[in-house]
């Protein structure tokens, strides 16, 4: 699939790139599949747009900007309407030959044709969210070490970095679930923007869901990266014995640590990697689930993830061994820009 997946790439460098009139009829079967068999012609370039550059970012940054050069993406070769033109632009961008900036553009094609066809096997049917903006890598320390202290809290801190997709792109919606959360006026809980924005509004769109809204310093343009970081502390008691994350955008890498108090290990502790959120609530009753594993020495638990698939659970789920079950830690949902 790979090699199919590449020659349909490379048959989108001829003239205006992605920018060209027939977009549609130059698409070839895989990048149509990934783009959605229903799609519009009016949002077909933007969605092409928005997967090859999302796709791109996992690829080292010269292979991103030779992609972006030679396909038309980068606003700064809009106006180079042939192949040839844009090739001759990169190679005075990367200040070798004309022969040696083909060979690399050829190369980026390839990665990049290997990461589509990846995607396409791991996800043949299902639905690919087309945002604003991905998330190139995501970090998350969850501090449970004063969650039987008193007052009990929970204590997040996040961490992103995003490639924005779409020009003008000027805040973020942040989705998390809270089910344990009474319904009343104001939260039961602070969240504050670390540093890379500030919070514009906080919002609860349904009795178990929040959706906090961070404005960024300045409106982002295509392939631009912004870093930025939140803060949350939850009272215990509203806070369920997981935390995982169900991105509704691409997510490239993500790393979650979480923190336990020596006294109050939990029960046990297990993996969670692209399953169903619906069957936490199954194991929350098992007292030795598939998937455990030790804490370190210090308490801790480390997991990394690559290549996350939209909708499904990723993160850890644990027990507490003298709480009752029903007390259940936050799900942490990323909405879509």
């Amino acid at each position: 699939m790979i090699i199919k997946v590449r020659d349909e790439i490379r048959r989108l460098r001829a003239g205006h790139g992605v920018l060209a009139p027939n977009l549609a009829e130059r698409l070839g079967p895989h990048l149509r599949a990934l783009c959605g068999l229903n799609q519009d012609a009016a949002q077909l370039r933007a969605t092409l747009v928005q997967h090859l550059l999302a796709f791109a970012g996992g690829l080292p940054q010269e292979r991103q900007d030779v992609l972006a050069v030679s396909l038309a993406i980068d606003c700064g070769v809009e106006h180079l309407a042939h192949f040839t033109d844009r090739v001759d632009h990169l190679a005075a961008l990367l200040s070798v030959s004309t022969r040696t900036a083909l060979r690399r553009i050829g190369e980026a094609e390839q990665e990049l044709a290997g990461e589509i066809a990846a995607e396409l096997t791991r996800n043949r049917g299902g639905t690919r969210f087309v945002n604003s903006y991905y998330i190139s890598e995501y970090r998350v320390i969850v501090d449970n070490t004063a969650a039987h202290a008193d007052p009990a809290t929970v204590s997040v801190y996040q961490e992103r970095e995003i490639v924005c997709v779409q020009d003008g792109l000027s805040e973020i919606p942040i989705r998390f679930e809270l089910p344990e959360h009474i319904d009343t006026p104001n939260p039961r809980f602070s969240a504050h923007v670390r540093h890379g924005g500030r919070v514009t509004s906080l919002r609860r769109p349904s009795s178990t869901g929040f959706e906090l809204v961070v404005g960024l310093p300045a409106p982002l343009v295509r392939r631009q990266a912004h870093r930025f970081g939140l803060s949350f502390v939850f009272p215990a008691e509203v806070v369920r014995a997981h935390h995982v994350i169900t991105g509704e955008v691409t997510i490239r890498r993500f790393q979650l640590i979480l923190k336990f108090h020596p006294d109050h290990p939990p029960m046990w502790i297990r993996r969670v990697e692209g399953e169903d959120v619906r069957t936490l609530d199954a194991f929350a009753l098992h007292t030795a689930p598939h998937g455990m594993f030790p804490l370190d020495a210090v308490g801790e638990a480390n997991l990394a993830f690559d290549h996350l698939n939209p909708h499904l659970a990723y993160g850890c789920q644990y027990r507490w061994g003298e709480v009752p079950v029903s007390r259940a830690a936050a799900s942490g949902e990323d909405g879509a820009g």
